[in-house]
């Protein structure tokens, strides 16, 4: 057997080498030049995943435009009234008014009211009342029962009178200047009482006097004021 040189071992190898790097199957590890391979196939995408935390809140955004004006709506319930307010300033003083009718002067302003609030009896002698109620100007003298005509004029007098229960009959004269001008007349029983009343329009000249007299009989006067005597000035005459 002949020895080989080692030029032709080396040879002999390499090739051997060659042929079992060619026929070898099974796994390989990558090539040690760090070369890149083959890209593969692409898979089936998976599931959704869970929803993620909520983000950061965005930047506010610009206002929109102005929208059209809306239509009117309906009228709304009447509020409560409101405290009164300050008060103003004084005003300019008006124009001067009109001039007014003439007032009434102290003289033609008459009226009187005279009542009983005690009986009465004293036989042909002026009735004298215990109760004036009016005596507007002082022109019925309380004293003596008399009124004094301040003007001359037209006036109106008038009376109402109870009869007493102790008598039978009553009468009652009313007087202008010592003249009778009417009578008043009341009967009845004793025990029991009556009542009767008469008016008078009467042209009076200032200074004239009327009165009650009283005829006979006694007058009924209590609290309640039955019998009473009352005038006053109609108009003024010349």
């Amino acid at each position: 057997m002949s020895e080989s040189s080692p030029s032709s071992l080396g040879k002999g190898n390499h090739s051997e080498n060659r042929f079992l790097h060619t026929t070898q199957s099974g796994p390989q590890s990558p090539p040690e030049c760090g070369c890149r391979g083959d890209f593969g196939f692409r898979g089936y995408q998976g599931p959704p995943g869970p929803p993620g935390p909520a983000g950061i809140p965005g930047n506010h955004g610009n206002n929109g435009n102005n929208g059209l004006p809306g239509t009117e709506g309906s009228k709304g319930d009447k509020g409560d009234k409101g405290d009164l307010g300050p008060r103003g300033e004084r005003g300019h003083q008006g124009l001067k008014g009109e001039k007014g009718y003439p007032g009434i002067p102290p003289e033609l302003q008459v009226a009187f009211m005279a009542s009983m609030a005690t009986h009465f009896s004293n036989q042909n002698s002026g009735i004298i009342f215990s109760s004036v109620e009016t005596n507007i100007g002082n022109f019925f003298d309380v004293m003596t029962g008399r009124f004094g005509a301040p003007v001359n004029g037209v006036y109106f007098f008038t009376f109402n009178m109870m009869k007493h229960e102790d008598v039978e009959d009553v009468y009652v004269y009313l007087m202008h200047n010592g003249n009778t001008v009417f009578s008043l007349y009341s009967y009845e029983s004793k025990g029991k009482t009556d009542s009767s009343s008469n008016s008078a329009v009467l042209k009076l000249a200032k200074g004239d006097e009327v009165w009650l007299r009283m005829g006979n009989g006694a007058l009924h006067g209590d609290h309640q004021r039955f019998s009473t005597f009352a005038g006053f000035l109609l108009f003024e005459t010349k």
